[in-house]
């Protein structure tokens, strides 16, 4: 009599336990890297986006008459402060640091749309022409450094975005 042995799949607790730990230790890593790099691309993304809005509040507030062009502390919706390129209006920087100085969170909303910021106007000679803000070494986050032209002097402007 033959007996005929019929095998039926089975899964060994064993096999079943290494296929696991396999799989476990490819996907682990790769959940890792995947986590790494979705997390570097967002801060990539925030860097770059708050890199062009510093450069672009800094190229307004130099290049731009702001709105409306005659503003005044009261009337402001953009802050400019160019007479012409790179030409800077006294009465309006004259505002803008009364403004900042005196409500600094309305002058952070008009400027910068709520982040908080650094400026300071200081010409060749070093004179400080008005301070906005504190630089913060540990918050300072994307600083920009403009020349121009103020009381006929060749000044600096420096804006930061604080993080």
């Amino acid at each position: 009599m033959k007996h005929a042995c019929k095998r039926k799949a089975q899964v060994w607790s064993l096999d079943f336990i290494v296929s696991l730990v396999l799989f476990l230790s490819v996907l682990g890593p790769l959940f890792f890297v995947w986590s790494y790099v979705n997390t570097q691309s967002q801060q990539q993304i925030f860097f770059e986006r708050t890199e062009n809005l510093a450069l672009s509040i800094s190229d307004s507030l130099v290049r731009s008459r702001g709105l409306p062009e005659g503003w005044n502390e009261n009337s402001v919706s953009v802050i400019g402060l160019a007479n012409d390129d790179n030409v800077l209006n006294s009465t309006k920087v004259s505002y803008l640091f009364s403004m900042g100085n005196g409500d600094y969170n309305r002058t952070k909303a008009i400027l910068t749309g709520g982040y908080d910021f650094f400026l300071n106007l200081t010409d060749i000679n070093g004179t400080v022409h008005g301070t906005i803000g504190s630089k913060d070494a540990t918050r300072t986050f994307m600083p920009i450094e403009r020349y121009c032209i103020y009381n006929e002097r060749i000044t600096k402007l420096e804006f930061a975005l604080l993080a």
